[in-house]
């Protein structure tokens, strides 16, 4: 091939992966072969226009960059003095991109291994191996523990207290029990986080599994900093991955329950993230990767440009506490660029940068038939869903459990509406319909009852307006005619309030909220009676 290019002047070739994919050519060994090939033709004495040569490797494909990587890593140390090559670390050489594939979740390659984080419930993990990390005792009945046991059923416990009278090497193996997984791997949260997840991913790899899913280890009754949780956890991942090129173990996945314990994995995935490799001067005079590294800065790129707004009244150093702990942002140099993160709902429309638009909806559309067919229009304010989405995590850290939010409905008049799409719900407005129960902004439980004229006032064609709203109720108590805000859950601990008010603690009718960001107006119901 290089001959021919020769003949016909060509300046520059690419090659894909000959061979490599259903013919299952080794990719280490192509790659040796094909560099092998360049630079002899490139080492010879005839002139020849030939400048360029490409490898195309597709995006996913580790293995094949991994095994490029090493033979210009090899090229160099036999070649010492020839032309040099800047080349990225062996951290960056195995680890892929962060990448967000699904609410509350963070993936990325390492090596062979598909990486996840995510906040949820371990025991509903369909994988074949669960971890539960325990005690020298392994019956620990805390938290996430608990939770596997219990889940597991009577004959998981009995089988843990057997094993555990026996000699063992601080970790014990049993059936899955009620669980969807093949066998529990129960281990001492108190030790090396780096060393017990390597002995779990040695063991699962031993054993033939292909999956595992852990929680964070020794985060909980152990006492372990999240920080050095995250960093062994991952680390032993990174050892694994460089001890095992085609391992029979191809998913590892964190669940998490707390919040903050997502950001603290996040942080420590993306410094971990690969730079575009620069490949320079003569022999390899325009070489690049035209595959992984090249698609990663694309990416990088693609995202670069974010923006997080976010407008709170709460008191000046409960303000300061959220951008210190919740919201990361990053001013570029020239004060025009915003970076930041947070999740936006797969089903938005481009709003073309505007921070408020209206979207109709139309028959047959999966949001349309979600609300019954009964709305029309569906609004979209990013600075009150950023805001919205603040205090939500926020008050899942305080009350240390997620079932924070409610569907809930509110009703109001035409007049209202442009100002709750653009501004949400003003609670400055209290006591315009109701007042009953405190002076905040009332949401109802039941449609029906945001349906009475009193509250979705018709307009002058008959047409009545009720929102879906997506409302954070928290932990919440009997409200009182004239209460400003909900009262302290302890008399010794003023600060710590209730979250919202309600008429009935067993049967609610209706919530109160006293803060403006924790109502979010999702759908815009209009009615017109036939």
């Amino acid at each position: 091939m290089f001959e021919d290019c020769r003949r016909k002047s060509f300046a520059s070739i690419t090659f894909p992966m000959i061979a490599t994919g259903n013919l299952r050519f080794p990719k280490a060994i192509f790659a040796e072969l094909i560099l092998s090939e360049v630079c002899s033709f490139s080492s010879s004495a005839q002139l020849n226009s030939l400048q360029e040569v490409h490898f195309l490797v597709h995006p996913s494909d580790d293995e094949s960059c991994q095994a490029f990587l090493d033979e210009f890593t090899k090229w160099l140390k036999r070649n010492p003095n020839k032309d040099r090559c800047l080349m990225v670390g062996d951290n960056q050489g195995i680890f892929g991109t962060v990448s967000n594939p699904a609410v509350s979740t963070y993936e990325m390659k390492i090596g062979a291994i598909t990486f996840r984080v995510a906040i949820g419930d371990i025991t509903k993990e369909k994988v074949d191996v669960i971890v539960n990390s325990t005690t020298k005792t392994f019956n620990l009945k805390l938290g996430v523990s608990k939770a596997i046991l219990e889940g597991a059923g009577p004959a998981v416990e009995n089988e843990c207290a057997w094993l555990a009278a026996r000699p063992h090497r601080d970790f014990i193996i049993t059936q899955g029990g009620y669980l969807k997984c093949k066998i529990i791997m129960h281990v001492l949260g108190e030790n090396n986080v780096r060393d017990t997840t390597s002995t779990i991913l040695e063991e699962c790899e031993r054993r033939k599994h292909s999956s595992v899913c852990l929680p964070a280890i020794g985060t909980g009754n152990a006492g372990q900093q999240p920080i050095q949780v995250a960093d062994g956890i991952i680390s032993a991942t990174e050892d694994f991955a460089k001890k095992h090129s085609t391992p029979s173990l191809k998913s590892v996945k964190v669940v998490i329950f707390l919040p903050k314990l997502l950001d603290v994995f996040y942080e420590n995935m993306k410094k971990r993230e690969p730079s575009m490799p620069h490949i320079v001067q003569p022999t390899f005079s325009n070489t690049e990767f035209s595959g992984h590294y090249r698609q990663t800065c694309i990416k990088k790129s693609s995202r670069s440009v974010e923006y997080n707004l976010l407008s709170t009244d709460f008191p000046l150093e409960e303000e300061n506490e959220i951008w210190g702990k919740i919201t990361t942002i990053e001013l570029e140099e020239n004060g025009s660029e915003i970076a930041g993160r947070g999740e936006i709902p797969d089903h938005w429309t481009d709003m073309n940068q505007q921070l408020f638009c209206v979207i109709p909806l139309h028959r047959g559309q999966s949001e349309y038939t979600a609300v019954k067919d009964k709305f029309s229009q569906i609004s979209h304010s990013f600075k009150i869903r950023k805001s919205y989405q603040v205090k939500k995590k926020q008050m899942d850290i305080k009350n240390g459990h997620t079932n924070n939010e409610k569907l809930l409905f509110h009703g109001t008049d035409a007049a209202s509406v442009p100002q709750i799409n653009q501004h949400g719900f003003n609670r400055s407005f209290a006591g315009k319909n109701a007042a009953c129960y405190g002076r905040g902004t009332y949401f109802a439980v039941d449609a029906s009852y945001s349906a009475n004229d009193k509250y979705s006032i018709p307009d002058s064609k008959g047409r009545k307006r009720i929102y879906v709203v997506r409302v954070l109720t928290g932990d919440y108590t009997h409200g009182q005619t004239g209460m400003l805000t909900p009262p302290s859950k302890n008399s010794d601990n003023t600060k710590d309030t209730y979250d919202s008010v309600t008429d009935d603690i067993n049967q609610p009718k209706l919530f109160v909220i006293f803060s403006d960001y924790q109502a979010y107006p999702e759908y815009l119901v209009t009615l017109s009676k036939r």
